[in-house]
């Protein structure tokens, strides 16, 4: 078995090429631990925590692809997807999913902005994103990381932090009593 690497990069990522998937999960565990998350319903409610962590304004964008329109996003194209400019973080992901797959999207992209991954910052997927920024200056585009592929490092490490983050949020949801649950209050009649 090889040795942990040095914490050596921003955000205190460790040689990932070395870890097993359950140094990554106790890894993204002290991390969240060292977050001072805030008791929400949901990941999507996290974002006034990520602008006030990352010091810029955060937009999540849904999108609806369209496979008639030829300026919309093609079925390669990712599903969420982390675009940054000088001044704003914006996370687009696709409307027509579910609010719980919504949610994993999110969180995914949150992951890679609380590590402050950096993706492959000169390929950037631009001519693969259709009609999606159209009010978004190109030139003033700094960052863009898409979710396709899980076998590089940073991606792992953000569908880890994602899936925890996911976890962690529904761990503060208050239970709801028979009272306040509609549900129950209908089964209970």
């Amino acid at each position: 078995m090889r040795g942990r690497r040095s914490e050596t990069r921003k955000g205190g990522d460790l040689g990932r090429q070395d870890r097993t998937a359950d140094e990554v999960e106790r890894h993204c565990r002290a991390f969240l631990d060292t977050l001072d998350l805030p008791e929400v319903d949901s990941v999507l409610d996290l974002v006034p925590f990520m602008e006030n962590r990352r010091g810029r304004s955060l937009q999540l964008v849904p999108f609806t692809p369209d496979a008639a329109d030829p300026d919309s996003l093609d079925a390669s194209a990712p599903c969420g997807l982390w675009l940054a400019t000088k001044t704003t973080d914006y996370v687009f992901y696709d409307a027509g999913i579910s609010r719980s797959h919504a949610e994993i999207i999110v969180g995914h992209e949150f992951a890679h902005m609380l590590k402050e991954h950096r993706g492959n910052t000169a390929k950037s997927p631009f001519g693969s994103l259709g009609g999606l920024i159209t009010d978004i200056d190109p030139a003033t585009v700094q960052l863009i990381l898409g979710r396709t592929r899980y076998n590089d490092p940073e991606e792992f490490e953000a569908e880890m932090l994602g899936s925890l983050l996911q976890e962690r949020v529904s761990a503060s949801r208050s239970p709801r009593s028979a009272d306040t649950d509609p549900i129950a209050r209908t089964l209970l009649r």
